[in-house]
């Protein structure tokens, strides 16, 4: 195939694009790059306050001219800061703070970093996640005592809490974790031990705070998805992105709803009760150099409440600290899978199916490479009539360009006259000349959920094949050293490549030079595309490559061979 000068200076810059596309993006701020997690905070906060970043300073009392006799009020001294408690089973390890009875850190044993050396953290340490406290600002109740109890599964913190004005109260919150999973069973106690009846100010049970998936595993992220999610009474789905205006931020405040939470690419920390509850958000800021991190939370608010002498109020929770995988969220709850964000509309509920297949697939013993390109042969098998009439449209395409060519010569002068030749043609030959792509916009929506579904599929990060050691990564097997980067070289990618050049050049073709010149630089637009994406799809994309060549030469064979007339 010889190319002009054009098609030269494309091909050059393409290559060129290829090469500078990772270091352009890091400094354009395209790719979301990792951010180091914070260290683990060597003594636990010592009260579910907000972030020293939100704090306002207090001002401070100016001395007054003349001193005032007043009545001298209670002080309470606050118990110091003491050792952080665990409890943990096969999959999720919470680190409680005795003072502030709060899940400080959810981590998630049987997922790793980046590097593989740790469990991946979720909270994190932004806010005290799993515990009550007050919705009122300025209200701060002193902790003077604390106990702890523990069973095999199950935590309990008893805190006696005090104030100035001499109200007095015992609360009691119990943490209790299943064998296996990431459900988490809470129970808050609240006991009035003042000498009289109380009114208990609004408080808010907090959900938890969650970052950025960049920040909680140290992976480049090419498509990061950080949201507040949750469930309104009326079965209705509603999400707001992390870095969302406030006031978007603050429209879900006050909503009604069956469940909450936040979530990131992969992991999310959702909680819901017995009965719904009155929804309350809040949204952290990390700063970070020049960038600032939005970490949005959600926490269920409680309204102020009176409880006489020696009464108490029981409130219980259940939260889901872990992977967005759909058997363990629809285990919290059956709609909680949508906060998979796999894809958008109608196609998150196809992409939601494929990852189910998927998984069913890798339940019979394949590993999940071998389970992709099982799943990419069952809908390449589904679209095969599909995919055997655009074929065969294009074919007889190929057929009438002579004629085509003929009609274009004659009627040049007279471009209505042409197009009415040439639909006659059409007819006459039993031509549709959208017969090629109509099959084709029938698989596309397929096409883009099953790309969605392997990028989105927490199922396939760290997960090996081959040579590639990460199927929701780049398989690459070294590195070029170029003067101002280093070029990765990605064997799964250039072999797509390879095999879509060759589907180009047995692929019936009309005689249009524009349509001839688009197909032939697809392969190069497909490799800088994809040269940065999880192995997993390039692997979905060689394999459906793999299946149209296979398709296109039995096509080809059938209909040479009906050519060819029997001997007599």
């Amino acid at each position: 195939m010889k190319m002009d000068k054009a098609q030269i200076f494309v091909l050059i810059v393409g290559i060129a694009i290829l090469l500078a596309w990772d270091p352009l993006c890091r400094y354009m701020g395209w790719f979301q790059i990792p951010v180091p997690a914070p260290a683990a905070s060597a003594a636990p906060a010592r009260a579910p306050e907000a972030p020293a970043s939100e704090a306002k300073s207090a001002p401070q009392p100016s001395a007054s001219p003349k001193a005032e006799r007043v009545a001298p009020k209670p002080r309470f001294e606050q118990v110091p800061p003491m050792s952080p408690l665990e409890l943990a089973n096969g999959n999720l390890k919470l680190v409680v703070d005795p003072v502030s009875a709060s899940v400080t850190d959810f981590y998630v044993t049987d997922y790793r970093t980046a590097d593989r050396k740790e469990p991946i953290r979720i909270s994190q340490n932004l806010r005290p996640a799993l515990t009550l406290v007050s919705a009122k600002p300025g209200e701060n109740d002193i902790v003077t005592a604390v106990t702890s109890s523990r069973g095999a599964d199950w935590l309990k913190v008893v805190r006696t809490l005090r104030r100035e004005d001499g109200g007095a109260f015992r609360m009691e919150h119990r943490w209790q974790l299943p064998s296996k999973g990431y459900n988490i069973d809470c129970k808050v106690l609240v006991v009035n031990e003042s000498d009289g009846a109380r009114l208990v100010s609004e408080k808010a049970f907090s959900g938890g705070t969650m970052s950025s998936w960049a920040r909680v595993s140290g992976d480049k992220v090419r498509t990061p998805s950080h949201r507040l999610d949750y469930m309104t009474v009326g079965g209705k789905f509603k999400d707001i992105a992390a870095g969302a205006d406030e006031k978007d931020l603050k429209s879900a405040d006050g909503q009604s709803v069956e469940w909450a939470g936040v979530s990131n690419k992969y992991f999310c920390l959702l909680l819901r009760a017995p009965s719904p509850f009155v929804l309350g958000t809040n949204r952290v800021f990390l700063v970070d150099g020049k960038e600032s991190l939005p970490s949005p939370g959600c926490s269920a608010l409680i309204p102020a409440f009176s409880l006489g002498k020696g009464e108490s109020r029981e409130f219980g929770f259940t939260a889901y600290a872990g992977p967005k995988v759909i058997s363990e969220l629809e285990h919290f709850d059956p709609s909680a899978g949508r906060v998979m964000h796999l894809a958008w509309g109608p196609l998150d509920y196809l992409a939601r199916l494929l990852l189910w297949i998927l998984v069913k697939i890798h339940g019979l013993g394949l590993s999940y490479g071998w389970s992709i390109i099982v799943l990419t042969l069952i809908v390449r098998t589904l679209f095969y009539p599909a995919t055997a009439k655009a074929n065969a449209s294009m074919k007889k395409m190929q057929q009438v360009q002579p004629k085509l060519k003929e009609l274009k010569e004659r009627y040049k002068d007279n471009p209505q006259l042409m197009n009415a030749k040439m639909m006659e043609l059409y007819k006459a030959e039993g031509v549709n000349p959208f017969g090629g792509c109509l099959p084709l916009l029938l698989q596309l929506p397929v096409f883009i959920a099953l790309y969605t579904t392997l990028d989105g599929a927490v199922e396939l990060r760290q997960v090996p094949f081959w040579w590639s050691p990460d199927l929701a990564g780049p398989d690459t097997v070294c590195r070029i050293p170029l003067y101002f980067f280093s070029l990765p070289v990605n064997p799964l990618v250039l072999i797509m490549t390879a095999l879509m050049i060759f589907q180009q050049h047995i692929t019936p073709m009309s005689g249009d030079p524009m349509q001839k010149k688009m197909m032939m630089w697809m392969p190069v637009v497909m490799l800088l595309l994809f040269y940065d994406l999880p192995s997993g799809l390039t692997l979905y994309w060689s394999v459906s490559n793999v299946c149209s060549i296979i398709q296109l030469l039995v096509q080809k064979r059938g209909s040479n061979d009906a050519a060819v007339p029997a001997k007599s």
